[in-house]
């Protein structure tokens, strides 16, 4: 069962369209990561759009990665890009303290692997930073596999104070949540 969200962890929540008016939405520059590239189609809206000082771009899978390094060698070369062949939460936790603007987490969706790198991705957050999720959903309707972000996410924000600021929709309910600490 998912922890129960208070009001506070709800209260600023805006409801968008899709994630990728989620991410027009957010603040533009900084330091980002993106935990799960796959072809990397979202990572090239993620550099367009947020314009980022730099972005990382983490993986596991080989053929993601090697994507990865071909669609951005140009970034790579200017320094803009970093790519990363690594279990996404080993790859945060590399990073220095307080290093990113903003971390889109979609790599392990089991409960642990999601709690794992919401950890990481806790400590190696900015103050003002943000966290967004993929697939917060209970149970995938496509796959039919029992999912673990609702109870990793909602258990995060219970007991470290993040409160949810978007809920993106996604058509089958494979929506986006982003977060960020609650402000005292």
């Amino acid at each position: 069962m998912a922890p129960q969200l208070e009001e506070i962890h709800i209260k600023n929540c805006k409801v968008v369209t899709d994630r990728w008016k989620m991410v027009d939405e957010l603040p533009k520059g900084g330091v980002c990561a993106e935990l799960g590239i796959w072809k990397c189609d979202f990572s090239e809206f993620i550099f367009q759009t947020l314009q980022p000082e730099k972005l990382h771009l983490i993986d596991i899978d080989s053929k993601s990665i090697q994507i990865a390094l071909d669609k951005f060698s140009g970034e790579i070369d200017r320094g803009e890009v970093q790519v990363h062949h690594s279990d996404s939460s080993a790859a945060l936790l590399s990073m220095p303290d307080q290093y990113f603007d903003w971390i889109y987490i979609d790599g392990d969706h089991q409960y642990h692997g999601v709690k794992k790198d919401l950890m990481a991705a806790h400590e190696k957050l900015s103050p003002s930073g943000l966290i967004s999720l993929n697939d917060y959903i209970f149970f995938g309707s496509s796959d039919l596999t029992k999912y673990g972000v609702v109870e990793a996410v909602n258990e995060f924000c219970v007991n470290f104070d993040y409160e949810i600021v978007f809920m993106a929709l996604h058509g089958r309910m494979y929506n986006d949540v982003t977060l960020r600490r609650i402000d005292d």
